[in-house]
Order: structure tokens, then sequence, then C-alpha cells
């Protein structure tokens, strides 16, 4: 005969099921937000949720949880008795993108030299410096992974937990950005360049002077977003004009 299961079985599958539901949802939430990261989706794209779902072997209902967080999240946009579209592309998108970050960063970078410590300091700089033969070897990939890491990490220095998640969110909007940006010879070598004079403010602890910095760094002009907007549309749609 069967053994009945007891009170105490009951709530704790229950919670097991609970616990492999929402699993799930940050299992597709991640898949789905590196697509729109890398515009698999693209600009004012209408979302098929259907197909979706199929493709990442779930239900539509993680898939349609994971779109509403995009939203909020300024991936995808919703629109009633429509569904869900993805992000547009435009050159005043990418340049608001970059002024935003530019002036967390700038911020950041003023309450990181009051914050931070020497050792902390010598941390975040000896990161960086690690991939000081990327420059040579012309991994643009691999030193935009780097250059994320080290802005994220001068942020972190902030102690601001504000600051932080707000980049996040940003550097993952403009990561597309960044790898075409940085496919550039030129602008990696600006890069480096750059980041050295910053590292150098930052172990002065001249708040004034890192910030502008990296303010000047981290602006696009208007001709620049409308070059990395164009060359990014050219990814997407193979055969436009970059």
């Amino acid at each position: 005969m069967a053994r009945k299961r007891s009170r105490e079985e009951k709530p704790i599958q229950a919670r097991t099921r609970a616990v492999r539901a929402a699993d799930s949802v940050e299992r597709v939430y991640a898949r789905i937000k590196d697509f729109a990261i890398d515009y698999r989706f693209r600009p004012g794209e209408r979302i098929n949720e259907v197909e979706l779902a199929a493709e990442l072997a779930v239900s539509r209902t993680p898939v349609r949880a994971a779109l509403n967080r995009l939203e909020r999240d300024g991936f995808v946009a919703s629109v009633p008795n429509k569904g869900f579209f993805a992000r547009g592309l435009t050159p005043e998108a990418v340049r608001d993108l970059y002024e935003l970050r530019a002036a967390i960063e700038r911020a950041a970078f003023v309450l990181a030299c009051e914050r931070a410590t020497d050792a902390e300091i010598e941390t975040t700089a000896k990161a960086w410096t690690k991939h000081s033969s990327l420059k040579n070897e012309g991994s643009w990939a691999k030193i935009a992974v780097a250059d994320e890491s080290f802005h994220m990490a001068l942020t972190q220095l902030s102690r601001n937990a504000q600051m932080i998640a707000a980049l996040e969110g940003l550097c993952a909007r403009i990561r597309f950005f960044r790898r075409i940006d940085l496919e550039s010879a030129p602008r990696r070598e600006r890069t480096y360049r750059e980041h050295d004079a910053i590292i150098d403010a930052l172990r002065r602890r001249d708040a004034a002077g890192g910030a502008s910095l990296l303010e000047k760094h981290i602006t696009l002009s208007s001709a620049h977003a409308i070059e990395v907007a164009a060359r990014g549309l050219a990814r997407i749609f193979p055969g436009t004009a970059a």
C-alpha cells in the first residue's frame, strides 16, 4: 500500500515547485536579455512570444515574465493589444545612453577619491593593467570586456549602491555599441592612454581632474554617435551601408 504523504511533505513539495519555477524565470530572463543586448531582436521588431517560448523549450509564462522585466530594464517596449517590440537604435539614443553613463561615472569618481583605500585603488589599477597585452594583440572583443570591468570597478570604489546598480544596467544596454566602438584600432589606443591618465588621477585623488577626464573619455559626440549607430545597423541589417 502506498504511503500517504504527511502534512509536512506537501508544503515542502510546494516550495520546491516554486523554487524551480523562479529558477526557470531567471534562466529565461538571462537568455532573452542576451538576445536583446546583441540585437538578436531587430530594432522595432515585434517579438513573437510563441516562437521564443518554443526556442527556449518553456511555456509562455516565463517568457512573458522576462519580457516584462526587460521592458523595465529598457530593452523592449510594449504596445497595448499588440505585444512586445525590440528597442530602437538611433544616434540620439546611443548618445543619450553615453551621456547618462558619463554623468554617473563622473559622480562616482569623485566619491571614489574620497572613500577608496589606497589598496583598493591599486587593486583596480592592476586589474586593468594586466590586460595590457591585449593592446598589441588587437583582441578588441576581449578589450571591450576588460574595459567594461574597469569602469564598473571604478564605480564600485564609490561605495554607492545606487550608482553601481544604475551603471550595471547601462553597461548591458550599451554593450553592443562598446564592442563596435573598440573594433577601431585608434579607439583602442586612445582607450589605453585615457585609462592610464584616469588611474593616475585616481592615485593622486584628483577628483576634479579625473572626473573631467572620465567625462571626455565616455561622452560620444553627435558625429561619433551617428557613426556607431550606423555601424550597428549595418551589423544588424547586412547590406546596409555603414
